[in-house]
């Protein structure tokens, strides 16, 4: 796990909203998607629950915020 996981987590828990987080981040969306992805695989458990419409924390989410 690295430091630049742990701000993107931050930033999408904060605004439940990748587009949001992203440009707070001041990066694209794309690489804030790959970077999440990459802090699930290390943690071996989804960080969000992501639908079209929502984003929200998952249980070992918040476990882990």
């Amino acid at each position: 796990m690295e430091l630049r996981h742990l701000r993107c987590f931050l930033a999408v828990a904060e605004e439940l909203h990748f587009a949001r987080a992203a440009e707070k981040l001041h990066i694209e969306q794309s690489p804030l998607s790959r970077t999440i992805k990459e802090l699930e695989e290390d943690l071996g458990e989804q960080s969000f629950v992501h639908t079209n419409l929502s984003t929200r924390l998952s249980q070992a989410g918040r476990l882990s915020g």
